[in-house]
């Protein structure tokens, strides 16, 4: 089975750098969406398993409001948060949900340290 990152962010340069980054460093094929009902409709073939990591520019409070949060964990996949509202709930401790942050800016660096960290949630189907 195909393994698969997904990258939620409206900014298509960070996107793309991220989505390298993520295949690089895990092997798994990028899917790049700038927004969350773009990703839905992106997502709705995988089967649990094939997601690996969803990076969302997104606070946790909108997420959990969206289908996408349950529907990115139901695959087994691993959240990660971006953006300004995401790293000030981290820093405050208000309602991340234990979703990891990943800061901006971020290097190649910063993203393996999370995935060191944070490894993805399901291994089956690898």
């Amino acid at each position: 089975m195909s393994r698969y990152c997904l990258v939620v962010l409206q900014t298509p340069l960070v996107a793309q750098d991220l989505a390298l980054t993520l295949a690089d460093l895990t092997g798994a094929i990028p899917i790049l969406a700038e927004r969350i009902e773009d990703a839905m409709e992106k997502l709705a073939d995988l089967r649990p398993g094939a997601l690996l990591y969803a990076f969302v520019h997104s606070d946790a409070a909108a997420l959990r409001e969206s289908p996408l949060g349950s529907f990115v964990e139901r695959l087994g996949a691993r959240l990660v948060l971006l953006g300004h509202a995401a790293e000030m709930e981290a820093a405050t401790g208000a309602g991340h949900d234990n979703w990891p942050v990943l800061a901006l800016p971020f290097g190649p660096a910063q993203v393996a340290e999370l995935l060191d960290r944070c490894p993805p949630l399901s291994t089956e189907g690898g």
